[in-house]
């Protein structure tokens, strides 16, 4: 008797071994699976009521995972596909969404397979990580991190040679033009925590051109990162934190959101020691940018 109580007993705690060994594993899996992206979104959308960004950021992570049907209330996807097509680089996977009669919500068709789709998703996550803490997400101040990340992206992507690149693209290929180039500055900036809108411009030839705007303590200054690339190769800052009135002296004009709205003027000059840098660095502990200016003045502004 006491042999078959022994026996129970050890049966007992191997199949509670096997099972925590189970959840732990599960838990592992989880965590290795948790998705690290912001699903934020431009900020010409911050009019939207909650609803439809909390079905946006849903319908977000269903691309990510590959799933071909997101259930989703009708008289919100306008307002997801609008929120998915401006601010979520993960687009380019999609072929094609449909209303979903059968199921209800909406059905999604991919370019690539659900294995490909889930492993370019993962790869594409990976990469911002990377790029985030190279420019020091969450460790530097806001103004320092502004900067990170218009170093690495005016440092770090080309010009690209036709075709119709995407942030996604400047992101995994580090290639790009106008609209894909800000396109990424704004999404990287956006999971760094700091508000930004993508910008539809013109040039002095009247061509349309992309830029970008970010909110610094309540101020919406502009960024026009593709024109430092071919400028100076991004080793000034002669187009960071621009005002309204500095962009139209490049030339730029007719500035509207990506929703057709008008960009608010900017006057604020903080940053106007800017504008005829030709090379900058942080100042002791990064409380300060020094800028050096062609004449030779070095211009100290505080962060």
């Amino acid at each position: 008797m006491i042999k078959r109580t022994i026996a129970a007993l050890m049966c007992a705690v191997l199949v509670c071994t096997v099972f925590a060994s189970c959840a732990k594993s599960n838990k592992n899996d989880d965590q290795s699976n948790e998705q690290m992206l912001n699903y934020s979104y431009d900020g010409a959308y911050s009019s939207y009521d909650s609803s439809a960004t909390y079905a946006y950021k849903g319908f977000c992570e269903a691309v990510y995972k590959a799933e071909t049907n997101y259930r989703i209330n009708d008289g919100l996807v306008d307002s997801v596909l609008q929120l998915f097509y401006t601010s979520c680089p993960l687009n380019v996977l999609v072929e094609k969404v449909e209303t979903d009669e059968e199921n209800g919500g909406i059905a999604i068709t991919y370019k690539y397979s659900a294995d490909e789709v889930r492993e370019k998703s993962k790869a594409f996550e990976a990469k911002v990580v990377e790029i985030l803490d190279a420019c020091e997400s969450g460790r530097a101040g806001t103004r320092a991190f502004i900067l990170n990340v218009y170093k690495y992206v005016c440092e770090k992507v080309e010009t690209s040679n036709g075709g119709s690149p995407t942030a996604y693209d400047a992101i995994m290929n580090g290639k790009g033009d106008s609209y894909s180039v800000s396109n990424m500055f704004e999404f990287l900036l956006r999971q760094g925590g700091v508000n930004s809108c993508h910008i539809l411009a013109t040039d002095a030839s009247g061509a349309g051109w992309g830029l970008s705007s970010a909110e610094i303590d309540g101020e919406f200054y502009l960024f026009d990162p593709m024109t430092e690339l071919i400028a100076n190769g991004g080793k000034a800052l002669c187009y960071f934190g621009m005002t309204t009135e500095d962009a139209k002296g490049e030339g730029l004009k007719t500035l509207v959101y990506t929703n057709r709205s008008e960009v608010p003027v900017c006057d604020n000059p903080y940053f106007d020691a800017c504008r005829n840098s030709v090379s900058w660095k942080f100042g002791e502990n990064k409380k300060a940018l020094l800028v050096t200016r062609n004449d030779g003045e070095i211009v100290e502004i505080a962060l």
